[in-house]
C-alpha cells in the first residue's frame, strides 16, 4: 500500500493508504479522535483547544507520496473529505 504525506493547516500525517482520498479520509479520522480527548465547558472552547494543539483542519487538505509541500499535491476541500468520511468507514489508525 502506497505512503501518502497529508497536510492541512499545521496538521501533518502520513499514512499507508489505497490512495489520496482514502489518506485524506484518515487524516479526518485522527483528528475527530484528538479531539475527542478534549474535555470543555463549551463548543467555543472546544475549537480553541484544538487550534491551539495543532488539531484542526483548514479549508484544504493536500495529499502527496512523495512528501509535503509539493507543488503537485492532489487538494481536496475539506468538505468534500467530510463527505467521504460520512461514506467511507476507515481503519482505526
Amino acid at each position: 500500500m502506497p505512503k501518502f504525506y497529508v497536510q492541512s493547516g499545521p496538521v501533518r500525517l502520513i499514512f499507508n493508504a489505497a490512495n489520496a482520498e482514502q489518506a485524506a479520509v484518515m487524516a479526518f479520522q485522527w483528528i475527530c479522535d484528538q479531539q475527542a480527548e478534549i474535555e470543555a465547558v463549551s463548543p467555543l472552547d472546544h475549537i480553541l483547544i484544538a487550534e491551539q494543539r495543532g488539531w484542526q483542519l483548514a479549508d484544504e487538505v493536500a495529499v502527496h507520496e512523495q512528501g509535503f509541500d509539493r507543488r503537485d499535491d492532489q487538494v481536496f476541500q475539506t468538505r468534500d473529505v467530510f463527505d467521504a468520511w460520512l461514506r467511507w468507514p476507515v481503519p482505526v489508525v
